[in-house]
């Protein structure tokens, strides 16, 4: 899986470190030649997975990982850390499962579906990840603008 610890860019998974974080993956982006407008729906796709990985991932301290890549069309992220097992790709589209009034509705619940719906593919492993068991999240984002968007 991965190749080589220099591919990947480590970062404390805090809260105070996000903006940092935000800032590898947009200027990545930018160097892709991925436009301000795409730029900006990427970083609210990403959002939600780094936020829930600094929030969910570690009872105490840990790490996230971030590698990007790019080619001619599509834009890849991949966010791995050794924290709770978890698949957000399983996860259950909250608009799907609250039948109730959108008023009436608990706040939260709709950042994985939108995760879904920004990235054109989305692979979760769990695997050795340099010695330890991580997730691993690959996520692949048209450089385009696809039809649906």
């Amino acid at each position: 899986m991965a190749k080589n610890v220099a591919d990947w860019q480590k970062f404390p998974a805090t809260i105070e470190n996000y903006d940092q974080i935000k800032d590898y993956i947009i200027v990545a982006a930018e160097q892709a030649g991925i436009s301000a407008r795409r730029r900006l729906k990427l970083e609210l796709g990403f959002e939600e997975v780094i936020i829930n990985v600094i929030n969910y991932a570690y009872e105490s301290e840990g790490d996230i990982f971030i590698r990007c890549s790019n080619d001619e069309k599509i834009f890849s992220l991949d966010i791995v850390d050794y924290g709770t097992p978890f698949n957000p790709i399983k996860k259950n589209d909250a608009r799907t499962l609250d039948k109730s009034a959108i008023e009436d509705r608990k706040i939260g619940g709709f950042g994985i579906a939108f995760m879904k719906k920004v990235f054109a593919e989305e692979i979760y492993r769990r695997e050795n990840f340099f010695g330890k068991s991580a997730n691993h999240l690959h996520l692949v984002f048209n450089k385009i603008s696809q039809p649906t968007d």
